[in-house]
C-alpha cells in the first residue's frame, strides 16, 4: 500500500473505501481523532492506493492545525505513529 500525501483546503471525495457515499461530500472528518474537519480549518488528505482492491484510491483526511494545549497536530501524530511502527519492523528485520 502507497500513499501520496496532498494538502487541500476543501476537496469533495465521492469515494471511501471504494463505494459512493454521498456524505462524504458534505461531511469531512480526521482519521487520527474522529472529529470534524469544518469549514475554514486547515486539513491535509492522504490518498491510499490499495491495487489488491481494483476500486481506485481512497482518501483519509487529517487536521492541519494544532489543537489548544496541543503540541503537535494530528497529521504530526499520524506521521510519527508510522515513523515509529517502521523502525519496529526495520529493528526486528535487524536481530
Amino acid at each position: 500500500m502507497a500513499s501520496m500525501i496532498t494538502p487541500a483546503n476543501v476537496a469533495t471525495d465521492p469515494a471511501a473505501d471504494g463505494a459512493l457515499v454521498a456524505a462524504a461530500c458534505t461531511s469531512h472528518e480526521c482519521a487520527y481523532c474522529v472529529s470534524p474537519i469544518v469549514s475554514g480549518q486547515r486539513w491535509v488528505r492522504e490518498k491510499i492506493y490499495e491495487a489488491s482492491t481494483g476500486n481506485g484510491p481512497c482518501y483519509r483526511r487529517y487536521h492541519a492545525d494544532l489543537f489548544a494545549d496541543e503540541e503537535l497536530s494530528c497529521w504530526e501524530k499520524h506521521e510519527m505513529e508510522l515513523e515509529l511502527a517502521r523502525t519496529a519492523r526495520t529493528a526486528v528485520r535487524v536481530m
